[in-house]
């Protein structure tokens, strides 16, 4: 009798268990994400400028642009000098110099945050699940503690050092968590796999997304425009307290040396340049000299307070460099 030989049958394999953390899920495109970073980063930009206003607490684009200079970091203090200097006869650089520093302190700040809200972004995309409480916190801690190291070395603020990173830390890690709940909100699980002879209804993946973003940036929108006009309101009372202060002029008791001087002042211009003609100077202040009086003042032109000055040599001598110093001119004989 011949042997039976008997073929192994193969095993039914198992499916696999799929991680219970990781759902198919669609996420929204690259653009839609800056658009969320940037939204969320507007009322961020505003508690900053209200509290700098209000509680004197820093304004990190601010001390972001001026770390690089106290640093000794060259190329970016001559890129700083050379947005400054005027290009039009018109223009000066006591004008300039706080918009530049706007625009350069706000490229930098943007720059971290979107940087690092792309990061999130790309990081939470590749796990594979829509991010929680615990993920936002975290993104909100990476930008904190450059924002708050670079706060304390600037030291801006005459608060307490404590006082600054609570707050600086509180704000970061809010616009993490926030960020973190409009990703997740905008992440939707992926449509199940239907046999040819089912039939559904069109998902509304995208009409859902559309709504929250109207949602949302309406939201943010009016957060950010509440505070930055009630910021700008305080900076323009600041800006009256500050005029009081500096211009001795408009105070009572100088209301008759005002009478009194009056067409008796002389007008000089302070400029930098060497050249023989105001017109053709880099005009940097306008300022009077008041016959029989122990003070000078300056105007730096646009808004800016009139500064008071014990004598003419202290002024020039504030505008002067060791590489040019400041020269004056005479505009009534």
């Amino acid at each position: 009798m011949a042997d039976e030989t008997h073929t192994p049958r193969p095993r039914p394999s198992r499916p696999r268990r799929s991680d219970p953390n990781k759902l198919a899920t669609t996420w929204p495109g690259p653009a839609v994400a800056l658009l969320v970073i940037l939204l969320t980063t507007a009322p961020l930009l505003a508690l900053l400028y209200l509290g700098a206003k209000a509680l004197r607490l820093p304004f990190v684009p601010f001390d972001l642009y001026d770390w690089p200079v106290r640093a000794g970091f060259a190329p970016w203090a001559s890129l700083a000098d050379t947005l400054s200097t005027p290009t039009t006869e018109a223009a000066n650089q006591a004008q300039n110099a706080p918009v530049v520093q706007w625009l350069l302190g706000l490229a930098l700040f943007l720059a971290v945050t979107v940087g690092v809200g792309l990061a999130f972004y790309a990081f939470a995309r590749r796990r594979g699940r829509a991010p929680d409480t615990i993920d936002g916190v975290i993104a909100g801690a990476l930008v904190a503690v450059p924002m708050i190291f670079v706060a304390l070395a600037v030291d801006s603020s005459p608060l307490a050092a404590p006082l600054v990173v609570v707050w600086l830390a509180m704000l970061f890690i809010g616009w993490g968590v926030l960020l973190s709940y409009a990703f997740a909100r905008l992440v939707h699980p992926a449509a199940p796999a239907l046999a040819a002879d089912e039939v559904t209804e069109e998902p509304a993946t995208g009409i859902d997304r559309r709504r929250f973003l109207l949602q949302f940036g309406a939201s943010t929108a009016a957060v950010a425009t509440v505070t930055a006009a009630a910021g700008a309101a305080l900076a323009r009372r600041q800006d009256t307290v500050a005029l009081q202060r500096t211009l001795p002029m408009i105070a009572p008791e100088f209301r008759a040396a005002q009478s009194e001087l009056f067409g008796q002042f002389r007008r000089f211009a302070i400029v930098r340049g060497g050249s023989a003609a105001v017109d053709t100077s880099n005009v940097l202040a306008l300022g009077a000299e008041y016959p029989d009086r122990n003070y000078v003042s300056i105007w730096l032109g646009g808004h800016s307070p009139i500064v008071i000055y014990n004598s003419l040599e202290t002024a020039l001598a504030a505008y002067s460099t060791d590489d040019e110093p400041a020269g004056l001119f005479w505009l009534d004989a």
